[in-house]
């Protein structure tokens, strides 16, 4: 993955449906799912590959029902939000 990729795959908005990235998940449970209530953008400094910033999403976990704060990188789109 370049840097251009993940920039486009974290082009994250409030209101977006999103799931965790396979390698967060714990061998013992299913992934969750969860709306994103917030985003700090380029929150993260990175130097790495994946680019030089990255934004913080709070996701509100629906089986959890709980918010949790986690870089943009480890989160898969489901649904973006409805723009209309």
């Amino acid at each position: 993955m370049d840097s251009d990729e993940h920039n486009s795959a974290a082009d994250f908005e409030i209101g977006d449906i999103v799931t965790e990235s396979p390698y967060i998940i714990p061998p013992d449970r299913k992934p969750w799912v969860g709306i994103v209530v917030y985003i700090e953008e380029e929150y993260y400094e990175l130097h790495s590959f994946l680019g030089q910033y990255e934004d913080l999403l709070g996701i509100h976990w629906f089986q959890a029902g709980h918010v949790e704060t986690l870089p943009a990188s480890v989160i898969l789109l489901v649904q973006k939000v409805d723009a209309g």
